[in-house]
């Protein structure tokens, strides 16, 4: 199966996590991204269309104006790695990875609700900012791959998202990144 876009992958867990299934678009996604987004989940077997019930979120407007929502199949739910309806977990599906051996970060101290994807490039940063020393710019985005400016970005993000980011000067390195404080609640940047 293809990889999924970040979107993609959005839409379903947020429809996985709902008891009847149903998929609601993001809010600063306009109705054309909307379609283009669940026409593919469909045609991809990850959702089904189902006219809307009352109370099922409205993910789009027939030609004869009819509501449409969008409902989370089996096969959505292993694209994601969730479980099925039976309550097995399914092995998620696999993604690219930077370095595996890097994003064992510790979980003790990262936000639970901002978490990056495992496996993802983000999810390599916060392994390598968790570490006790920190790690330079240069090395995130050797790491990752990214121009310095990109991986700056990066770190932002994370930031908003309740990471505690500090950086510190080294004599010899430079400006050293790291991860500190207790991060089950989002920091103020």
């Amino acid at each position: 199966m293809a990889k999924l876009t970040d979107t993609q992958r959005i839409i379903l867990s947020k429809a996985a996590r709902r008891e009847d299934g149903a998929a609601e678009a993001p809010e600063r996604m306009n109705k054309a991204t909307a379609a283009r987004v669940g026409a593919s989940l469909v045609v991809r077997g990850l959702m089904r269309e189902i006219r809307a019930k009352p109370g099922l979120p409205v993910w789009r407007m027939d030609d004869d104006r009819r509501r449409i929502s969008l409902i989370i199949t089996r096969a959505g739910r292993d694209a994601i790695g969730v479980a099925d309806d039976a309550g097995e977990p399914q092995p998620p599906v696999k993604t690219r990875s930077a370095k595996p051996s890097l994003v064992a970060a510790t979980a003790e101290n990262l936000p639970t609700a901002g978490l990056p994807r495992s496996g993802s490039k983000q999810a390599l940063i916060v392994a390598m900012l968790t570490n006790d020393k920190g790690a330079t710019l240069a090395a995130l985005a050797e790491a990752t791959g990214w121009l310095p400016h990109t991986t700056r970005a990066a770190m932002t993000g994370l930031r908003k998202r309740g990471f505690a980011i500090v950086r510190t000067r080294h004599e010899k390195l430079g400006s050293l990144y790291r991860i500190v404080g207790d991060q089950t609640a989002p920091a103020r940047a």
